[in-house]
């Protein structure tokens, strides 16, 4: 129940009365403002606030919506609250399409989290010093819940805030951007580990023993099998999943390329005339494949000799053995593929590495550190930047300058030798002294 009071200036204030008709102690005032009709939607722009106190205080309420309106502010900025907004700035970019459904998804994730600490406070009311204590609040949490949550992880989370709340100062629901009067916490040095020359020997070496050892222990299991008379009727062959997991792990020495680039690798894109592998696909976590996000990671890498008739025997291998339980290998068929010929799990791969690794005499090496060395050691063995960067499927050379630099040192000394030779005592000796005379 309400009843309206005669306010002079532009809005409404009507009081808000209790059921049986009495007053609120202390009074309760809806304020109205309104802003006429919006010219797309042909619906009446107001914005309405219940204010508890006097009438003085709604009247200052009815003039701080005016002056909202005025320094640019939308008719329901106040309204609108950090979770609202997350869910249409979600829509917005699945419109836009300039963002894949895995980003737009993970993001949702982590903006849903961060909505458990803010979710309810209004756009508007977000202000440097709450976005400092929100960050103080998330790394307590994690800490809490026994999980990392580096300065790198930190300033992606801003960098996303950052974003969403650029979009809202666009719809001019807030004033000023408050994560852009934050400075962003910084991004953690990576602990970016690389095998030696000799490091990596000695893993293509066990590579070579468990590549062997597994087509014998594959054979043999596949004897057993005949013998019994269990050759008909199965929907998988022992041993070749595991076979191609260590496959997977020369290629990836071999080239450098992502695990989910490995993994997603189909037989259509190991071209053996050519001697080369053409990434065009990555398997996610989820199991799915998707195209590289960017022109560069869409790439052809060349590979060594003793690696593609590694590969070639294998093709025959897997065309053989998938064909013992009716399945035909096309081009489509994943080269590092389950026991039933179909695409593996990037998290199964995960549990196998650890082992392989162990018994490797690698522990703790990540498969990602096959990428880095490949890096490292071909920037250190003077192989150009940009070759470098194309091979990895890096977007530009600064990148992989940036990630890579500290290959470089070996370059800089063999520098140093040239151009020491170049100036020698011999070469001076044996040079004619020209002396230059100043007009």
């Amino acid at each position: 129940m309400a009843r309206k009071r005669s306010v002079k200036g532009d809005g409404s204030i009507t009081e808000v009365m209790r059921p049986d008709g009495k007053s609120y102690r202390p009074k309760r005032w809806r304020v109205c403002v309104s802003f006429g009709k919006d010219p797309i939607t042909g619906k009446r722009a107001k914005a309405q606030r219940v204010v508890r106190g006097t009438i003085d205080d709604a009247k200052k309420a009815r003039d701080q919506i005016r002056q909202e309106r005025e320094r640019g502010l939308t008719a329901d900025a106040r309204k609108v609250t950090f979770s609202d907004f997350a869910k249409r700035w979600s829509d917005y970019r699945r419109t836009l399409g300039r963002a894949r459904e895995d980003t737009i998804a993970a993001d949702e994730r982590r903006l849903g989290y961060v909505g458990g600490f803010v979710g309810g406070v209004p756009l508007k009311d977000f202000t440097p010093e709450l976005v400092e204590n929100l960050y103080v609040a998330i790394r307590k949490d994690k800490a809490g819940r026994g999980r990392s949550f580096g300065n790198t992880s930190m300033h992606k989370l801003h960098t996303l805030l950052k974003s969403m709340f650029r979009k809202a100062a666009d719809y001019d629901l807030i004033v000023k951007n408050p994560f852009e009067r934050v400075v962003a916490p910084g991004i953690d040095e990576p602990d970016r580990k690389t095998l030696t020359a000799e490091e990596g020997a000695a893993l293509l070496a066990f590579v070579d023993a468990e590549e062997s050892r597994l087509y014998r222990e594959t054979a043999e299991k596949e004897a057993r099998q005949h013998e019994r008379g269990k050759d008909a009727g199965r929907s998988r062959v022992l041993g070749v999943c595991a076979i191609g997991r260590v496959l997977a792990v020369r290629v990836g020495l071999a080239t450098g390329m992502r695990l989910g680039e490995v993994m997603g690798l189909a037989w259509g894109a190991v071209s053996e005339k050519e001697g080369a592998i053409t990434v065009k696909q990555s398997l996610t976590g989820r199991g799915e494949t998707k195209a590289p996000k960017t022109k560069a990671g869409a790439r052809t890498i060349y590979v060594d000799a003793t690696t593609f008739d590694h590969l070639s025997a294998w093709r025959s291998f897997q065309r053989s053995k998938l064909r013992s339980i009716g399945i035909e290998q096309t081009d489509e068929t994943p080269v590092f593929s389950t026991d039933r010929g179909t695409y593996g799990s990037l998290a199964n791969f995960g549990h196998w590495w650890s082992g392989f690794r162990d018994r490797a005499g690698f522990p703790g090496l990540r498969l990602h550190e096959l990428r880095h060395t490949q890096a490292s050691q071909l920037l250190a063995s003077g192989v150009d930047v940009k070759t470098v960067q194309t091979r990895l499927g890096h977007s530009s050379a600064s990148l992989t300058l940036d990630w890579y630099a500290h290959a470089l040192p070996e370059n800089d000394r063999k520098a140093a030798r040239i151009i020491g030779d170049l100036f020698s005592e011999d070469r001076r000796n044996g040079s004619r002294i020209v002396a230059f005379k100043t007009a």
